[in-house]
């Protein structure tokens, strides 16, 4: 119960890793706003508002309180929203994991995107990302406490062809949170970022990104993961749980002397 009495609020928490980091957290004695966009257009299947009530029902049964609430980070109107209808619930937000984000429209050279296909991964992975803190700052800034966790990814770290639109988000990740890291530090709010690189699917968390870039690439699931686990040293993908735990720690006591930090869980991707 390392984070008991906690309130955490997730983004982009129906399914894959969003679900993943809400039952670790419900395990480990947190209440939480779980946020999804149910249903908005994406260049594969979105998550739907079935999927959000089901991972709140598997929160409840951990032992968490939880409050759902539809919200598309595009749209600054439904996070204010969303980061209300939690503030109203629970009276402050601990914790913002913001997890929302999109790995295509990509798969093409950066000259065949279409201008759609580059603003859309753009606004929901790094304005999206912002908006979310815009709405959650003042109210951590008034308790001088709080605690967030973008996601970004080691393509923010280092670049891969055909997604130049994703890289260039999750970039702009990474810079974000050392920029907000200086700015919150003395109101005692720590930000930091986690980098995963690619996660293996995982059917009981309804993942689907991962088979739509293996599609794009002109590849099957299997055959997409087994070739990107040659380049990990570990000899293996991550795993959503794995990327999890390291959001844990960084919202834990254990962290409070890291900020301004951007987190690899990349089975040693980027060592090379």
């Amino acid at each position: 119960m390392r984070i008991e009495g906690r309130i955490v609020m997730i983004t982009g928490a129906a399914r894959a890793l969003g679900r993943s980091h809400a039952l670790l957290f419900a395990r480990e004695g947190a209440d939480l706003l779980l946020v999804d966009s149910c249903g908005a257009d994406g260049p594969y299947p979105l998550a739907e508002r079935k999927q959000l009530e089901e991972t709140a029902h598997s929160c409840r049964g951990l032992g968490s309180r939880v409050v759902t609430a539809v919200a598309d980070v595009r749209d600054p109107e439904q996070v204010e929203a969303a980061v209300s209808a939690g503030i109203e619930e629970f009276e402050r937000i601990d914790v913002l994991v913001n997890n929302a984000g999109l790995l295509a429209p990509g798969g093409v050279l950066s000259h065949q995107l279409t201008e759609e296909d580059w603003t859309k991964v753009l606004d929901v992975n790094i304005n999206g990302t912002w908006r979310c803190c815009r709405f959650v700052l003042p109210h951590m800034v008034e308790r001088r406490s709080g605690v967030i966790i973008n996601t970004a990814s080691t393509g923010g770290r280092v670049a891969f062809e055909m997604y130049s639109n994703y890289v260039a988000s999750k970039h702009a990740v990474v810079g974000l949170t050392k920029a907000l890291a200086l700015e919150y530090g003395r109101f005692g709010i720590r930000v930091n970022s986690v980098s995963p690189s690619t996660v293996a699917a995982d059917p009981g968390l309804d993942t689907a990104s991962t088979a739509d870039v293996a599609r794009r690439l002109g590849s099957s699931l299997e055959e997409y993961e087994r070739g990107s686990s040659s380049h990990h040293p570990l000899g293996r993908l991550v795993t959503a749980q794995e990327v999890s735990a390291a959001c844990l720690w960084l919202a834990g006591e254990e962290a409070g002397g890291v900020t301004g930090t951007d987190l690899l869980v990349d089975g040693g991707f980027t060592a090379r």
